[in-house]
């Protein structure tokens, strides 16, 4: 006579132990609910941070821009003040030495 298939060894499941895995299954996913929205509300805690931090790097950018453009402003100035001294200087050596007009003008536009 041929065997039967299956094992005769299967454990038969009670109303009971079926209860009490559904019990440690309902615990577990509480506890995984309880984490996913600590983990949802620390992402938009952060976001929030992320969101100030970014206005302040723009505002830090745009103050430093406008740094950077009165620098160049500066610089300029000053240059243009340290042309104009170097001119006057060359031009009262040129003035005391006896030069005429014509050869002070020729030396400026070489400065």
């Amino acid at each position: 006579m041929p065997r039967p298939k299956g094992s005769k060894n299967r454990k038969t499941s009670t109303v009971a132990q079926v209860k009490n895995d559904i019990t440690e299954k309902d615990a577990i996913i509480e506890q995984l609910t309880k984490k996913v929205s600590a983990i949802t509300l620390e992402i938009e805690e952060r976001k929030a941070d992320l969101k100030a931090a970014k206005k302040d790097l723009r505002a830090a950018e745009k103050a430093k821009a406008a740094l950077d453009a009165k620098l160049q402003e500066a610089e300029a100035i000053e240059s243009a003040q340290a042309q104009k001294t170097e001119i006057e200087t060359v031009v009262s050596k040129l003035v005391s030495s006896g030069k005429s007009a014509e050869d002070i003008l020729a030396a400026l536009n070489t400065i």
